[in-house]
């Protein structure tokens, strides 16, 4: 049976006869490409199983079974054309009844479990986010259920963070996070959908304005020589992320010597690998000069070590290396500071400004935004994505020599 491209079956888990030889019986739905089965309660032996499926079964306490079983498959077919989209985590909320529990409305423990599937996932930093949001909310008002997330007081909760200095990013990002949580409850059944308070009330929308570097402050520092080896280093990187379309540290971090191909390196953003999406776009980057000559002078030299540079070891947890990017970027970000100094530059050199700043000073050489948006991997840019692939690879080459061509 096929509702919503989600397939309903049954199976019988041979692999763990109990003292009888009875085998449990479990529901399998399958979502392409994803596949969970579920305990149905219901032990046969594999005799007993091949006639469940015959159309003249005769044995009274089979035919029970059977039964039960089409109840199951009914249940999960109605749930299943009511979730759209489909989500094993709905499904489970309404198949199991896990509605009825009393913990289920309440809007910390949504968050909590959020959180928790996040990090399953290895998305560090997206549940770092969550649990900030979550906390704010909280200390706002304590013990809110999800009924009590009105219109009104979310209008009153962003009085509070207005008062309390927090940016028109921040507020935006703390409403989306709880919007996502709503959404959620009302897919699971939890909330009625007549309750959604995001009809009425509008997230507030600030540019999130990110300051790139002018072309006169990105040829001192490719023209800068720091005295000091560890600001040298600094540099270096910094200078690495703005020629590799401003890639994020914590996609160098990751890189392995596979990943580069001649004058090309090829790789997937782990913030998109961390994704459920099926269409892992690579980014493709034209490698000029200068970022072969940082690559090939902080190469990783340990042959059982897989990354191309010597951050990260194999094996590391996803928090510990989310650890590790965010030491490095403070690292940088504090001799760039110093650099920034002595070169009287006065935009800070944050390791997110190289990351702007290639893509303005791409924009000003007159380079095309859809290549751009390319370069930077934007996934929300949907209606770009195919027509970027006629980028050729000497295009990719003969604009990232762009990079280094500039006026002092």
């Amino acid at each position: 049976m096929v509702e919503n491209k989600v397939s309903i079956s049954f199976f019988l888990d041979a692999s763990r006869p109990n003292a009888d030889g009875k085998c449990l019986i479990k529901l399998n739905i399958y979502s392409k490409p994803d596949k969970k089965r579920y305990g149905t309660g219901h032990n046969v032996t594999k005799e007993e199983w091949e006639k469940l499926n015959s159309s003249h079964l005769k044995n009274e306490d089979l035919k029970e079974i059977k039964l039960k079983l089409n109840g199951i498959e009914e249940k999960a077919s109605n749930i299943i054309k009511e979730l759209n989209p489909f989500s094993f985590v709905a499904f489970e909320e309404r198949f199991f009844n896990k509605a009825s529990k009393s913990h289920t409305k309440n809007l910390k423990s949504w968050f909590e479990n959020y959180i928790k599937e996040l990090k399953e996932n290895g998305q560090i930093g997206t549940a770092h986010l969550y649990r900030t949001t979550m906390n704010s909310i909280n200390e706002f008002k304590k013990g809110l259920n999800l009924q009590d997330i009105t219109p009104a007081l979310l209008k009153s909760y962003e009085s509070h963070l207005t008062s309390s200095k927090k940016s028109v990013s921040t507020i935006s990002i703390y409403m989306r996070q709880i919007r996502t949580i709503l959404n959620q409850a009302i897919t699971a059944g939890v909330l009625p959908a007549d309750m959604y308070p995001f009809r009425k009330y509008e997230i507030p929308s600030g540019r999130n304005v990110k300051k790139a570097l002018n072309e006169s402050d990105i040829a001192k520092l490719l023209n800068h020589k720091p005295e000091k080896k560890d600001e040298e280093k600094a540099l270096d990187l910094w200078i690495l992320s703005y020629l590799c379309n401003g890639m994020n540290f914590a996609d160098i971090m990751e890189l392995k010597p596979e990943d580069i191909k001649g004058n090309l390196l090829q790789f997937v953003r782990q913030k998109t690998k961390r994704t459920k999406k099926k269409d892992l776009r690579p980014i493709k980057v034209g490698l000029n000069q200068r970022a072969i000559e940082i690559i090939e002078k902080y190469k990783n030299t340990n042959p059982e070590n897989p990354y191309l540079f010597p951050f990260l070891e194999p094996n590391l947890s996803p928090v510990t290396a989310k650890h590790r990017s965010k030491r490095l970027i403070r690292w940088v970000n504090t001799r760039m500071e110093n650099i920034r100094s002595e070169l009287k530059i006065d935009q800070k050199l944050g390791t997110y400004v190289a990351r702007h700043s290639f893509s303005t000073i791409l924009k000003r050489k007159g380079i095309s935004s859809e290549f751009i948006k390319e370069s930077l991997g934007h996934s929300s840019l949907v209606t770009t994505e195919n027509y970027l692939d006629s980028f050729t690879d000497d295009v990719k080459l003969e604009y990232a020599n762009l990079l280094t061509d500039l006026k002092a």
